[in-house]
């Protein structure tokens, strides 16, 4: 009898063992992702009042403010459209990032403010410096021309990408081919 006990106890430590060793197991399954669902942060949660100044404070934004924005978010430049939207509205920077982060660019702007001087420069498959040329404003120009006769490249580079919209590389190789002003 003792032995059909000492069975009966071993089956049943070994059923136990079975049982935590699946339910482990199960726990650590991969899991399909669930949907991503915008929820502000507990810091965001604000009282009434405060949320009457955040609304206050976002109709601080001039139109051209609002375009420069509208800008630099379909260019893909967040950080500054954070920066502005902070430096115009003296929002938190939370607050400024979960904005920009939902912004809809020419929804919030008249149409012709938010056009970008990019757009012709992106449509080019190769920035040229005479497509570039025309795509930026004349005052523009002439300061990469400035700049390039000064042999300050790395400025003239910038200003090309701040305009356009073009990358680092683009915008060096347009600025490298750019004609010094008295060869025009």
């Amino acid at each position: 009898m003792d032995i059909i006990i000492a069975v009966g106890a071993v089956i049943l430590a070994i059923g136990v063992g079975v049982v935590i060793i699946g339910a482990a197991l199960r726990a650590m399954r991969p899991r399909s992702p669930e949907p991503h669902v915008f929820t502000p942060s507990p810091t965001m949660a604000r009282s009434v009042a405060s949320t009457a100044t955040s609304t206050a404070s976002a109709s601080q934004l001039t139109p051209a403010a609002i375009a420069e924005i509208d800008r630099l978010v379909a260019s893909g430049h967040k950080i500054h459209a954070i920066k502005l939207y902070r430096q115009h509205t003296g929002v938190r920077l939370q607050e400024a990032k979960d904005r920009i982060d939902h912004w809809s660019v020419s929804t919030t702007a008249p149409h012709l403010a938010a056009v970008s001087n990019a757009s012709a420069a992106r449509s080019a498959i190769t920035a040229t410096p005479s497509s570039v040329r025309g795509a930026l404003p004349a005052s523009v120009s002439s300061e990469v021309d400035r700049l390039v006769s000064d042999d300050q490249k790395i400025q003239a580079i910038k200003l090309v990408r701040e305009h356009t919209g073009l990358g680092l590389k683009e915008s060096k190789d347009v600025v490298e081919a750019w004609p010094h002003p008295r060869h025009l």
